[in-house]
């Protein structure tokens, strides 16, 4: 879940995923990107499924995930 309000379609919409190596990555690029003027639309934090995120102007989600292998 976003945490952003609904708005009108667009064809120029977008969300991107960010895969890291480690839940602290997950907030360093947090912290680069909040930095660089991104908005927090929802704070880093454990998911039901094991991982660790920050959830999806454009939406860019930042997740680790322990199941997976390490990303290169």
């Amino acid at each position: 879940m976003a945490k952003v309000h609904l708005t009108e379609s667009s064809p120029t919409e977008v969300t991107l995923g960010h895969n890291v190596n480690s839940k602290d990555e997950v907030g360093k690029v947090l912290e680069q990107a909040k930095q660089g003027g991104a908005i927090i639309t929802d704070p880093a934090h454990e998911t039901f499924w094991g991982g660790y995120s920050d959830p999806d102007g454009h939406l860019w989600e930042v997740v680790w995930n322990p199941q997976w292998d390490t990303v290169e």
